[in-house]
């Protein structure tokens, strides 16, 4: 079972606490307070995948510098 998702069996899908509460708070928002949250998560995504990649290419390029 996939956490946090829909898994193939057709249950339900299960959270942590930590994700039910988010959830819960995330649904007493009004439309405008979800497109914000939403924004913010797709941003910190974003710059998480940025990251990853920078560090990615500074190993890289770092692998090409060592002497053979």
């Amino acid at each position: 079972m996939l956490r946090g998702g829909i898994n193939n069996g057709g249950e339900a899908p299960t959270f942590d606490p930590q994700e039910q509460a988010i959830l819960a708070l995330f649904r007493s928002l009004g439309e405008s307070g979800k497109r914000e949250i939403q924004s913010a998560a797709e941003e910190k995504k974003r710059l998480m995948d940025v990251e990853q990649r920078l560090k990615d290419l500074t190993e890289a390029l770092a692998d090409t510098k060592r002497p053979a």
